[in-house]
């Protein structure tokens, strides 16, 4: 049974002291910035929720970053492991040798030589060093040196190298530390019973096995500032593409798989943060032109009565499916089939979103653009030509962009618009000036004009005019 899943009893570390609440709360507020990510932060850290876990790999040259010296680098690297600890997120930490070695300097970590029997002892230092750092925090730990990972040599590598690979994975030490409210510090070492020896082990590629059976919430793999890439360019991390990939089609579509620099680790409890590169379970959105192509009548209108509700809008169900009928549209959706139902008729549709192709901007968007308008997300989509659209160059009005609530919560509500975005040049909709997902609107849209009379913003993105 993933760790995930069990109902850990109530933890029984000490309350922090006041101030430290006080500087947890300050930080948590600064780094909220949308109504979402209030109830994101809610749904998934409330105590009903149990201890949500992050498998979080500190590879070898974490702490590599210019400008700073190794020790200060680990000092704030525990003050974000113990800040996610007191807003609800549970690291399982996975480390190596993390080259704290400073000779310049005073007091640094000195490296013994480079020889093996002293790498495995370095690890193991380490994994005491981190634990220490994040006791002086309040912070309980529990340090692992051996007992999670079984190993055996490398293939490829030569019969004295103490370079393993995984083999096999034991969890109760990690499952007992989590119980009793202690972070798992666990260090990148396997023991092979056949060999009777201790093998290193590449801590992303530990992570990732170790991932794959906690189930965590998020599984976060940290990497230099340099080497901040996209996840396919090679060399950006020691695990590949595909078997991150992989792993976030294994955890599913509520987990989340990011890889940043150290510096940002603070900020993972909201993945979609800009300095995250964020991979997530694939889903599959169907596109369809008219009513008979949707799963079925029944369920287009049950979708379409459960948002219109949510929503709040004057809309109607029935005014919606008379212009569905009378109009052309593109509608986009996820469903999932009734269980024990595998046929068409029987599916549910989740998330919906409608668009009518040349569907004009009703108002003259000159001078409207608000200076102090949010930035673009942190990775837009620039339009593709209109030749490359498929003929969907004109202005179209996305009328229904319909997210469950916790679509909203993993990554569903961007996906859906990533796929809008890539057959549309320019589009338009409204929404009212008090809904909660305006923030979000207005830091994905080219412009907006705000109609005070109606209540409603008038956003667009692209050029409607």
């Amino acid at each position: 049974m993933p760790i995930r899943s069990r109902p850990y009893a109530q933890l029984s570390n000490n309350q922090p002291r006041a101030q430290t609440n006080r500087a947890v709360a300050a930080e948590l507020l600064r780094r909220i910035d949308s109504t979402q990510q209030i109830q994101q932060f809610l749904h998934e850290f409330h105590p009903s929720q149990g201890n949500p876990l992050a498998v979080i790999a500190i590879g070898p040259d974490t702490l590599s970053s210019p400008g700073s010296s190794a020790r200060a680098q680990l000092e704030r690297l525990a003050e974000s492991l113990a800040f996610l600890r007191r807003v609800g997120l549970f690291p399982v930490i996975v480390h190596g040798d993390l080259h704290l070695d400073d000779p310049e300097e005073p007091g640094g970590y000195a490296r013994p030589p480079a020889d093996q029997s002293n790498r495995l002892r370095r690890i193991r230092s380490v994994n005491y060093r981190v634990s220490a750092l994040l006791e002086r925090r309040d912070v309980d730990t529990r340090p692992i040196t051996c007992g999670i990972f079984t190993a055996a040599a490398e293939p490829g590598r030569p019969p004295a190298s103490d370079q393993g690979i995984v083999t096999a994975i034991a969890p109760d030490a990690i499952d007992s530390a989590v119980r009793a409210g202690s972070i798992p510090v666990v260090a990148a070492l396997g023991t092979s019973a056949a060999q009777s020896r201790t093998h290193a082990l590449d801590a992303h590629h530990a992570a990732l096995h170790l991932a794959r059976v906690l189930q965590p919430l998020r599984s976060i793999f940290l990497r230099p500032d340099a080497a901040l890439q996209p996840p396919a360019s090679p060399g950006a991390t020691a695990v590949s593409a595909t078997a991150l990939q992989a792993l976030a089609h294994e955890l599913g579509p509520s987990a989340s798989v990011l890889l940043g620099a150290a510096p940002a680790l603070s900020s993972a409890i909201f993945p979609d943060a800009e300095p995250w590169t964020v991979i997530r379970s694939p889903r599959t959105i169907r596109v369809v032109t008219a009513i008979q192509d949707f799963p079925s009548r029944a369920a287009l209108h049950a979708a379409l009565q459960r948002h219109l509700h949510h929503l709040g809008t004057d809309i109607t169900v029935d005014m919606l499916l008379s212009q569905l009928e009378t109009r052309d549209f593109i509608a986009y959706f996820d469903h999932d089939p009734s269980e024990g139902s595998p046929t068409a008729t029987d599916q549910t549709i989740n998330n919906l979103a409608l668009v009518f192709p040349r569907a004009s901007f009703p108002w003259k968007p000159t001078a409207t653009v608000p200076p102090t308008l949010p930035p673009r997300s942190s990775n837009p989509v620039s339009p593709a030509p209109e030749k490359d659209r498929g003929g969907q160059g004109d202005v179209s009005e996305l009328a229904l962009f319909a997210i469950s609530q916790p679509g909203w919560l993993n990554g569903a509500a961007e996906q859906f618009w990533d796929r809008i975005r890539a057959d549309h040049v320019s589009l338009w909709g409204s929404l009212g000036d008090t809904h909660p997902s305006l923030p979000w609107w207005l830091s994905r849209s080219s412009g907006c004009v705000k109609r005070g009379l109606e209540g409603r913003v008038y956003l667009w993105y692209g050029l409607v005019a």
